[in-house]
């Protein structure tokens, strides 16, 4: 008997010990390697003699590499912020819609949702056909106008081209949870508010935002963190051009390894990405949960 009640005890740690195993194998090794190499010479070559540097990548970063890294910084925060804000109001304008009564909204919900498991090349490369400066149906539309574009070659609005199609591709995963927020808020408030002349503004304002304050947060933060890392479908729409006008902090460290830069500097950048996304989430995630509790 002692020893079942002790093998019951020790069971739920012996289930979790393979996972636990293999993230602490490829997560937390490879974390704290990053963290070491950012403080050496490594250059990728395990041939070489590995020096320590101490602080000298960081030196480099916010030295003479200084302008490539607030550049990017720069334009992680416009693209960041953007997606975060536009999508969020998408969303819940979405789930609204949807959530009416109406005909064929489970139709409405997949299509809606649809671009969101596509992969991002097969969506990179349909935008780019639509975003073609020579036969693209976007450019034939602005020459009806007698206006012409270089669309994602334009270093003045390729950042924003690029921001749209971001948040086309993820907007509906918004508005599912949107969705799951607003089918948990009772129907005798809305009908109440109508009793009382709400309009639907005022329902909206008063009632709906209110009372999925917490889908809210939860929306903000997936697309801070995913947005400030975000790096695969500027890949494929610009490789960050023209001009590095969307070279985002993801974009601009993906680059640099490829482009044969030492992995150690590379680390560093890596870890100041970390701290930045780090800060960025705390600060999110305090003033949206104060204003949960004050709502």
């Amino acid at each position: 008997m002692v020893f079942k009640s002790r093998f019951s005890r020790l069971w739920p740690y012996l289930v979790l010990l393979p996972a636990l195993a293999l993230y602490a194998l490829f997560v937390l090794v490879p974390a704290v390697g990053n963290v070491v190499l950012s403080f050496t010479d490594f250059t990728g070559n395990i041939r070489l003699p590995i020096r320590w540097v101490g602080l000298d990548n960081y030196a480099r970063a916010f030295g003479s590499d200084q302008k490539y890294l607030t550049d990017a910084i720069r334009v992680t925060f416009i693209f960041s912020i953007s997606i975060t804000v536009l999508q969020n109001v998408a969303g819940i304008l979405l789930a609204v819609l949807v959530n009416a009564k109406l005909r064929l909204r489970n139709f409405y919900r997949a299509v809606i949702f649809l671009p969101n498991i596509l992969g991002v090349v097969v969506v990179g490369l349909v935008w780019t056909l639509v975003f073609d400066p020579m036969s693209g149906p976007v450019n034939l539309l602005l020459q009806q106008f007698d206006r012409n574009s270089a669309l994602l070659g334009d270093p003045d609005i390729a950042l924003y081209l690029v921001i749209f199609v971001t948040m086309w591709m993820n907007v509906g995963y918004g508005m599912i949870i949107y969705l799951a927020g607003l089918q948990n808020i009772p129907g005798e408030l809305y009908e109440a508010a109508r009793i009382d002349g709400a309009s639907n503004w005022g329902m909206l304002r008063y009632i709906t935002i209110p009372l999925i304050q917490a889908a809210i947060t939860i929306n903000v933060l997936i697309c801070l963190i995913g947005t400030l890392g975000l790096f695969d479908i500027i890949k494929v729409l610009t490789n960050g051009g023209p001009g590095k006008s969307t070279s985002t902090l993801s974009m601009y460290i993906f680059n640099t390894i490829f482009g044969g830069d030492s992995q150690g500097f590379v680390a560093a950048l890596s870890m100041i990405h970390f701290a930045i996304v780090f800060v960025v989430v705390l600060i999110a995630q305090y003033f949206m949960r104060r204003r949960e509790t004050e709502l």
